[in-house]
C-alpha cells in the first residue's frame, strides 16, 4: 500500500496551506499504477481508500479541535468522529478505484484511461452525500493559483478542471507502465498536453478580456474578528459599538456599498430597536447601503425556527429583503439523524439549531440583482450557480471562519470561492469575520484582501456584470458526459462478454457435430 499512502501525501502537499499545487499534476500517478497491478477490484478499491483516508485526514486537521473546543466532545471522542467521517469520505476514491478496474477486467487495460472520468463523477457524488454534501477540496482546487489554466471553470465548472489533472496523471502512468509499449503509449501524453496547452492559452486569452472590465464601484469590508470565545459583554460592544468605530474610520468617503461579515450574533436586529435604528442609519452613509448577518426567528403553525440570516438595507435605510441560508453547516449548525448522535452539540453559541431556508431569493443592491451566500454554501457550484441563472450580477459571500484557528481552512475555504467567481464571472465579495476577507475578480484574482485573527477593513472594487457563462447556462454537462461514458463502456463490455461466451458456446457445439 506503499504507491497509494504516496498519493495521499503528495495531495495533501498540493492544497493550500502547503499549496504546492504542481504536485498535483503527478500525485495520482502512483495510486494509477497500483489499480492498474492490482489483481482484484476489491484490492484497487483498498488501495483508494488509503489513498483518500491520508490525503483527507491530512487536510481536514482542524476539524477535531472545533469539535472538542465547540461542539462539547471530549477529546478522545472528537478524534472518533474525524475518524469516521474521514473514512466515509475516503469510500468516494476507493468506489472510483474499484469501477476503474472493473473496466480494466471486463473491457482491458486501455480503460485505465477512464479514470478521469470515474474520478469526476465521484467528486460530483461528493456535492449530495454524505450530510448533504461535502465537496471541500476537489482536485481541481489544487490550481487555484494557476490563473491561466482555471479560466476553463466558466465552461466545465471546478470538475473540469479536476478531468484536465486527471487525465495528464493517467497519461504519465500510461507512459510508465512497461506493459504499454511502442511510439503509441506517447499518445494519451500528446493529448494531454494539447489538452493542457488549449485550456492554458484560453484562459489567457480570458485574463486579458476581464483585465478590460474596470470595476467602477467601492466596497468596504468591516474584519471585526469577534472570537466565539469572547465573553458575552465583549461580544455585544464589538457587534453594537466596534462595526461603528470601524466604518467611522473609513477615510474613503467614496465607499458604495459596506458589508458585515458572518459572526457570533449577540443582538437580534429585529427584536432590538436600538441596534436595528443604528444599522439604518450607518446604511444611509452608503449609496447602495449594508448588507449584514444576522440570526431571524420566525413562527409556523406555533413552532418557533431560528434561521442564518443574511439581511439587506438599501442607501435609503430600508429593509431590502432577507436571505436564508439553505445549505446548513452538519454539526456546526444542526444534527444530522439527531437520535444517531445526542451527545453532539452544534458548535454555535447562538442558538441551539438553525433551520434551512427554502428560497434561492435575488434581492437588488440598487437596481442591480444580487445575491449572498453564507460561509459554507460557497464549496458548492450548483447552488452558487443557480443564483447566478437567476440573473444575480453580484455575489456576496459572508463568512465566519474564527472556529478553524490558525490553520489550513480559511486558506482552503478562500481558494474554493475564487473559482465561484471563475465559474459564473462574478466579482465574489467575500467578508470574513476573522479572515480572509477579500475582494475576487471574475477571474478568480484577489484584487485586496486581509490576513487573520486582525482587526481590518478590506476595501476594494467591483462592478455588477450581467453575462452568463456556458457554466451557468448548462451547469455540470462535463459530469453528465463522464457518467453517460462510463455506462456506455460498462454495458459495452458485458455485450462483449456475452457474444464472447456465446461465441466459444457455438464452437463446442460445432466441435461436437463435427465428432
Amino acid at each position: 500500500m506503499l504507491l497509494p499512502a504516496l498519493t495521499g501525501l503528495l495531495l495533501v502537499a498540493s492544497f493550500p496551506n502547503i499549496g504546492q499545487g504542481y504536485l498535483a499534476w503527478v500525485s495520482f500517478v502512483p495510486l494509477l499504477i497500483f489499480v492498474f497491478r492490482s489483481e482484484t477490484v476489491g484490492r484497487a478499491a483498498l488501495g483508494g481508500f488509503v489513498a483518500g483516508f491520508i490525503e483527507l485526514f491530512g487536510l481536514l486537521l482542524w476539524i477535531p479541535t472545533v469539535m472538542h473546543q465547540y461542539g462539547g466532545l471530549n477529546s478522545g471522542l472528537a478524534w472518533g468522529a474525524y475518524a469516521f467521517m474521514v473514512s466515509l469520505l475516503a469510500c468516494y476514491p476507493a468506489a472510483t478505484c474499484a469501477a476503474a478496474k472493473y473496466l480494466m477486467v471486463r473491457g482491458g487495460k486501455y480503460c485505465l484511461l477512464l479514470f478521469p472520468a470515474a474520478w469526476v463523477l465521484s467528486e460530483y457524488a461528493q456535492t449530495l452525500f454524505p450530510f448533504g454534501g461535502l465537496p471541500w477540496l476537489l482536485a481541481g482546487y489544487s490550481q487555484t493559483d494557476w490563473l491561466s489554466l482555471i479560466q476553463i471553470a466558466d465552461i466545465a465548472g471546478i470538475y473540469g478542471i479536476s478531468f484536465v489533472v486527471l487525465l495528464a496523471n493517467a497519461a504519465i502512468a500510461w507512459v510508465v507502465l512497461p506493459e504499454f509499449r511502442g511510439p503509441a503509449r506517447f499518445v494519451p501524453l500528446a493529448a494531454a498536453l494539447t489538452l493542457v496547452s488549449g485550456c492554458v492559452l484560453y484562459g489567457r486569452i480570458s485574463l486579458h478580456r476581464y483585465e478590460k472590465l474596470p470595476p467602477d464601484r467601492r466596497v468596504a469590508m468591516l474584519q471585526g474578528n469577534l472570537s466565539p470565545d469572547d465573553s458575552e459583554s465583549v461580544l455585544v460592544e464589538k457587534y453594537q459599538q466596534g462595526y461603528r468605530r470601524m466604518a467611522d474610520s473609513i477615510k474613503d468617503k467614496k465607499v458604495d456599498l459596506l458589508i458585515l461579515p458572518e459572526s457570533p450574533s449577540p443582538v437580534l436586529f429585529q427584536y432590538n430597536p436600538a441596534f436595528e435604528n443604528e444599522l439604518k442609519e450607518l446604511s444611509t452613509r452608503y449609496p447602495l447601503g449594508l448588507i449584514f448577518n444576522n440570526i431571524q426567528y420566525r413562527e409556523k403553525e406555533g413552532v418557533g425556527r431560528y434561521f442564518n440570516s443574511a439581511y439587506y438595507l438599501d442607501g435609503n435605510g430600508r429593509l431590502a429583503g432577507v436571505y436564508d441560508k439553505m445549505h446548513l453547516v452538519p454539526f456546526g449548525e444542526y444534527i444530522p439523524f439527531k437520535k444517531l448522535f445526542p451527545f453532539i452539540e452544534t458548535i454555535t453559541r447562538d442558538v441551539g439549531e438553525f433551520s434551512p431556508g427554502r428560497d434561492y431569493r435575488i434581492l437588488k443592491i440598487g437596481n442591480h440583482p444580487s445575491n449572498a451566500v453564507i460561509c459554507f454554501e460557497a464549496v458548492f457550484p450548483a447552488l452558487v450557480r443557480r443564483f447566478v441563472f437567476m440573473g444575480s450580477r453580484l455575489t456576496v459571500n459572508l463568512t465566519n471562519d474564527g472556529w478553524y484557528g490558525r490553520s489550513a481552512a480559511p486558506y482552503q475555504h478562500l481558494a474554493i470561492a475564487r473559482l465561484r467567481a471563475v465559474e459564473n464571472r462574478r466579482y465574489l465579495l467575500r467578508a470574513a469575520n476573522s479572515g480572509i476577507s477579500a475582494v475576487i475578480e471574475p477571474s478568480g484574482n484577489i484584487q485586496a484582501s486581509t490576513g487573520l485573527f486582525q482587526e481590518q477593513i478590506c476595501m476594494g472594487r467591483f462592478a455588477f456584470l450581467s453575462g452568463k457563462t456556458l457554466y451557468t447556462r448548462y451547469g455540470d454537462v462535463l459530469v453528465f458526459l463522464c457518467a453517460i461514458i462510463l455506462f456506455g463502456f460498462i454495458v459495452f463490455s458485458e455485450f462483449r462478454k456475452i457474444a464472447a461466451v456465446r461465441g466459444r458456446n457455438r464452437g463446442g457445439t460445432n466441435a461436437r457435430r463435427t465428432q
